[in-house]
């Protein structure tokens, strides 16, 4: 068979649901099967860059490998922002980009580039497809990879290639993706004994903790500890319950920090972010997490290597006779308290005043539902997300490391995708929005329906308030906005502009009922963070890496 039959047809057979892509002369061949099929949708992006924001937000919600396609020259150059966050938050994606014709590899050529030099930062494994018996191979290595290092991996296809026939047989078997890392008992009792010993444990929550996130609740139980929660692992734990103080860092909360400044012993669960400022510098700490890379490079953290559901039983059963300090638990809950109160007094205003944002994050938390897939842009609006936000049991999908702006509407778009019965919230700070705005476009194209919310305060708010934290004058950072309304009913999407508190609620119950999809515009006050490391005594005098709580 022709190549590009091959690659649609072993794609297919490995599970393969959708191809995000933008057409371009180097895949035609390839977009002419791909539209005489239909076991796999093909989605066609405005932007290539978005297209790359899709395949990675489909990966981190399935944990399988998603794919992208661009063409070559421009189109492979746009992809570089979605695959670079892709690769900073280890979802695994393949991109198959178009090339030159063989005989125009080298030389001066229009759109020729070399791919593989181009993508080696970002890429686990990237190669050029030169000859059509080379494919079976070479796609198999490429999928095998992505899926199970969890990271970017590329194939560029010369364009004669695609129409060229091969006789490579199709694979249906794959080795299987992803395998545990075997727990070192002498590890896993070792850290026993710091639990044991604890009296005053915190625990931090990671994305990595979703899967076992009933077992962290009964560990936290078992040795009284309280609960803070990263932006990913948001929704792995009810906020109501009383052991849970909020997150860390800017979006935590300050009596998160309250109990690490008391706390005398931090325990990371499957959570690779580890905010050095946030934390006493002296504070003893516990990290289960199964890939070495990602554990940290601290004095006093004792790290556990291991599939964080093979240790919790372990640790469950070694501290049967452990008794939580009643002490710490009563103080705990009234941190959680103070938590909530803090929350409250935040989103305090008059019914005519313009919205803050998180009187938005608050209230939408009131509104959505508790299982929706929440696809966050990158911006202020996202720390105060974290920070006022009540979740229950949410979905949040975001750029992570990478941090990109214009990512929400893409991983919305690529949640409704994969969940068209499951709720899902796309909220966009009014820069990024206009980052990939185009795709107002693919989501009507495809009859998605869910609530796009814009946060529109006529600014880069982050960036801003950094300005201002710094004592730098906030210059190139103010907003000469469209009007959002009049932008989404010309994509053919319903608007509505919300400008005042009392209009919020009532907004937002209508955009979650509703079976269309709707743009919120939501005129929201300037940046109105405050920055949490100033709040408490051991923050005021942190230095880059180490603060007062000496080692």
């Amino acid at each position: 068979m022709q190549v590009a039959q091959y690659v649609t047809e072993q794609l297919r057979m490995w599970g393969v649901k959708h191809i995000y892509g933008v057409a371009g002369d180097a895949i035609l061949p390839w977009l002419d099967v791909i539209g005489k099929q239909k076991d796999i949708r093909y989605i066609a992006c405005r932007h290539e860059s978005a297209a790359a924001m899709m395949a990675a937000a489909e990966a981190k919600w399935t944990g399988k490998p998603a794919v992208c396609t661009a063409t070559s020259g421009p189109g492979t150059l746009n992809l570089l922002n979605g695959l670079a966050d892709a690769y900073a938050d280890h979802a695994p994606v393949l991109a198959i980009t178009g090339q030159v014709e063989t005989h125009k590899l080298g030389g001066p050529y229009k759109q020729y580039v070399p791919q593989e030099d181009l993508l080696r930062p970002l890429c686990l494994y990237s190669t050029t497809v030169a000859h059509p018996d080379a494919i079976g191979n070479v796609l198999h290595r490429a999928y095998v990879t992505a899926g199970s290092q969890k990271g970017v991996a590329h194939l560029a296809i010369c364009k004669d290639i695609f129409s060229r026939t091969t006789v490579w047989p199709l694979v249906e078997t794959l080795p299987r993706l992803r395998t545990g890392v075997g727990v070192d008992r002498g590890e896993v009792e070792h850290a026993a004994e710091l639990l044991l010993q604890a009296k005053k444990p915190v625990i931090l929550m990671g994305t990595g903790s979703r899967e076992s996130a009933n077992l962290c609740l009964q560990m936290a139980e078992k040795i009284g500890a309280a609960l803070l929660l990263t932006l990913g692992a948001k929704g792995t734990v009810d906020e109501a319950y009383p052991l849970v103080l909020g997150g860390l860092g800017e979006g935590g909360s300050r009596a998160g920090l309250e109990a690490l400044a008391q706390a005398d012993l931090l325990v990371a669960l499957g959570a690779s972010w580890f905010p050095r400022s946030f934390i006493p510098a002296g504070l003893p700490v516990v990290q289960v997490d199964h890939n070495p890379i990602t554990v940290h490079a601290h004095p006093r953290l004792f790290p556990v290597t291991a599939e964080l559901g093979d240790v919790l039983p372990l640790w469950l059963r070694r501290l049967e006779g452990k008794s939580p300090d009643s002490g710490w638990i009563q103080q705990v809950k009234r941190w959680h308290a103070s938590f909530w109160q803090e929350t409250e007094q935040l989103v305090d205003q008059g019914t005519d005043e313009l919205i803050k944002p998180e009187t938005l994050m608050h209230a939408l938390s009131q509104v959505v539902d508790d299982n929706a897939i929440i696809a966050l842009d990158t911006g202020e609006h996202s720390i105060w997300f974290n920070r006022a936000f009540r979740g229950t049991a949410q979905f949040p999908i975001f750029s992570g490391k990478w941090r990109t702006m214009g990512y929400g509407l893409p991983a919305a778009i690529a949640a409704k995708l994969n969940n068209p019965d499951r709720q899902v919230v796309a909220i966009v700070g009014d820069g990024g929005l206009q980052m990939t705005a185009g795709e107002l476009m693919t989501a009507a194209a495809h009859n998605l329906s869910f609530p796009l919310i814009v946060v529109n305060n006529k600014t880069l708010g982050l960036e801003e308030w950094k300005m201002v934290q710094t004592g730098l004058a906030p210059f190139g950072t103010r907003l000469e906005n469209p009007d959002f309304v009049k932008w989404a009913e010309a994509c053919g999407i319903e608007g509505r502009r919300v400008s005042a508190v009392h209009e919020l609620l009532p907004a937002l119950k209508e955009a979650m009922k509703s079976q269309n999809m709707i743009l919120l515009d939501i005129q929201c006050t300037l940046p109105t963070l405050t920055e949490r490391k100033r709040e408490i005594p051991f923050q005021a005098q942190a230095t880059n890496v180490y603060n007062e709580r000496k080692v």
